[in-house]
């Protein structure tokens, strides 16, 4: 039956990357919190910016502007694409935990420092830093990223695949399912494109 859910198509891809990046959003903001105390916005979710932030004319409305807006979504975008690299290109690899356990360290590792300069070079962003960590390059990858995305490969190739996929085709039968699907690509757009906005708006000034 899993077979079944193995084409390839938009809205598999799409299903797989958020459930991906919500994973890593948790994983990030519990570790973030456990290590500072504080509850960050990470990702894609937007919650510590008031409405005047976003409507500059409500300045002059004292109840609102300092409210609190909450948006987004709780996602982080590098989960995700990473756990469609994994599961598309790595889960071939299944039966081989070695071979993909260190398959998975060096090209993953690799797509991090990718994905580091694109938000350096592009986006004008540093979004994290290992200058502190043991055999770092540029702060950009580390010795630790890299085993911890070796036993992501693992975890996801030989775990995480198979949930996925129950969770697709239970996901299918759901009436409208591609208009929703639909909705929830064009949001996840305007949420990126409103992240790179402000990005360049903060830049700018």
């Amino acid at each position: 039956m899993a077979s079944n859910y193995k084409k390839i198509n938009i809205y598999s891809i799409f299903s797989y990357f958020i459930i991906c990046a919500f994973l890593g959003w948790i994983f990030e903001t519990t570790a973030v919190l456990i290590q500072t105390g504080h509850l960050t916005d990470r990702g894609l979710l937007f919650i510590q910016k008031n409405f005047s932030y976003y409507f500059p004319f409500l300045k002059s409305m004292p109840f609102i502007k300092n409210v609190p807006l909450v948006w987004g979504l709780p996602i982080i975008e590098i989960y995700g694409l990473g756990g469609i690299i994994i599961i598309f290109l790595f889960r071939k690899l299944k039966n081989k935990p070695i071979i993909l356990f260190f398959t998975g360290m060096i090209l993953m590792t690799l797509f991090e420092l990718m994905a580091s300069y694109f938000c350096g070079y592009v986006l004008h962003r540093t979004y994290w830093d290992y200058s502190k960590d043991f055999l770092n390059f540029q702060g950009r990858i580390c010795l630790r990223s890299s085993l911890a995305w070796g036993f992501l490969s693992m975890f996801t190739v030989e775990f995480l695949i198979s949930k996925l996929e129950v969770i697709y085709a239970e996901e299918r039968r759901i009436k409208h399912f591609k208009t929703i699907i639909s909705i929830f690509i064009a949001y996840t757009f305007i949420c990126v494109f409103f992240k790179i906005f402000f990005v360049a708006q903060t830049i700018s000034k």
